[in-house]
């Protein structure tokens, strides 16, 4: 053999009989060998699925592509389940780590998409950039028409007019009714604000300073001049807010409108002006956005559209 370079493995299998520990592994390795090239013989079974006698069995698998035998060792037994000669750490009890429920989060974390199920003060404008953005499908449609990968956000006295003479009006009634000073140009500044923080941050009046239930009493009067004014006006939409919304509509640009107004009376003003039809979704008072920074992301949610991609628009003057 040593003379014939052709069969050097056959040298190898000759030292590896010779040199394999217990009883009888070696002659069912080189048995196995001539049994897996030349094939089982009828009726017999496979030499892997006897089981033997010694600290291990040998389990042959297909010849290499150099022609090198693979000889696999299993565990005596033939690999069964009993891994009791294993030294392996015991296994964990129900509940002994703790279980997914026992954090407040858990819920709310249950699964990617629920990150856009957060209320607005908790959502993040990094978590939406990776959530929101579009799937293959969706920027091959993108690449026909760009302007749909963008959103378009409108404040309500950005399409509206009308809101901050309603908003003067109510204000003024609560300062006559209790005899404190009104500035008209401070009513301004009261737009998309808490009645309280305008109370004690805008108008700053006394009263309110030194009580922060006089301020929340003051509040609840003005939301009760306001809600009556609001429920018998008429709105009616700003110059050149219809073309501008036309022309998003036509291009498939999503709109959404953002108030501070409940669901009901947004949707029925909205109807009766007949501008319904050009917001596909509309931030209220009850989806809990206190900033504009937290109806901005909401918004981003319900357009699904990622935050750099969300347009705003509001009036300035």
């Amino acid at each position: 053999l040593v003379g014939q370079p052709h069969h050097w493995w056959r040298l190898s299998l000759c030292m590896l009989l010779l040199l394999s520990p217990g009883t009888g592994t070696g002659l069912l390795a080189t048995r196995g060998l001539d049994r897996s090239r030349q094939g089982p013989p009828p009726g017999a079974a496979s030499a892997s699925a006897q089981p033997v006698a010694g600290d291990a069995v040998g389990s042959l698998a297909a010849p290499s592509r150099l022609g090198i035998p693979r000889v696999v060792f299993l565990p005596s037994g033939g690999g069964g389940d009993d891994l009791s000669e294993f030294d392996l750490p015991p296994a964990p009890r129900e509940g002994e780590y703790g279980s997914a429920l026992a954090s407040p989060l858990a819920g709310e974390y249950a699964d990617w998409g629920s990150l856009a199920r957060l209320p607005p003060a908790q959502l993040r404008g990094s978590d939406l950039n990776e959530l929101l953005q579009p799937d293959s499908v969706q920027r091959l449609r993108f690449v026909v028409s760009p302007m749909e990968a963008y959103g378009a956000l409108f404040r309500w006295d950005t399409v509206f007019a009308g809101l901050r003479g309603l908003h003067a009006a109510a204000w003024a009634e609560v300062a006559e009714a209790h005899g404190l000073p009104f500035d008209a140009e401070d009513s301004d500044r009261t737009v998309g604000r808490r009645p309280e923080i305008a109370v004690t941050q805008v108008f700053r009046w006394q009263p309110a300073l030194d009580d922060w239930g006089v301020a929340q009493a003051l509040s609840y009067e003005f939301c009760e001049a306001l809600g009556r004014r609001f429920s018998s006006y008429a709105f009616e939409p700003r110059p050149g807010a219809v073309r501008l919304l036309t022309l998003l509509n036509e291009y498939q640009v999503p709109c959404c409108l953002c108030s501070e107004l409940d669901e009901r009376s947004l949707s029925d003003k909205v109807e009766a002006a007949d501008m319904a039809r050009f917001f596909q979704a509309s931030i209220c008072a009850e989806d809990g956005a206190e900033t504009a920074e937290q109806a901005y992301l909401a918004s981003c949610v319900k357009l699904r559209r990622p935050p750099p991609r969300g347009g705003g628009g509001e009036q300035r003057t």
